[in-house]
């Protein structure tokens, strides 16, 4: 599951970001500008997978770790400002997936 402590730093990194927006912006962004900066995100993430297949040429500067942790942050970002909690529907979502294949060993 997502320990507290990893959920936690996800949010004091976003409150630093926040503290930017602010500085430079006037406001924080909205939850649809997070959303296009997940997307964006996203089809970065995308161009490195091809290039890690040999199906696209890298020109990105970053790397497929960082981008696929990148995403995964903004996830648990957007969950939090949604009023959603990541913790307890990921494990909702597992025991369901659990049962329905028949999955009994969890770890």
């Amino acid at each position: 599951m997502l320990p507290d402590n990893l959920v936690n730093r996800c949010r004091a990194i976003r409150t630093a970001y926040r503290a930017l927006e602010i500085k430079h912006h006037g406001a924080e962004w909205s939850i649809e500008e997070d959303l296009l900066a997940l997307s964006n995100d996203i089809g970065n993430m995308n161009r490195l997978i091809m290039t890690k297949q040999g199906r696209y040429y890298d020109e990105t500067p970053y790397r497929l770790e960082h981008k696929l942790a990148e995403n995964i942050w903004w996830l648990i970002e957007l969950a939090d400002r949604l009023n959603i909690d990541i913790q307890k529907e990921m494990e909702a979502f597992l025991a369901e997936k659990e049962k329905q294949f028949g999955i009994t060993d969890k770890g």
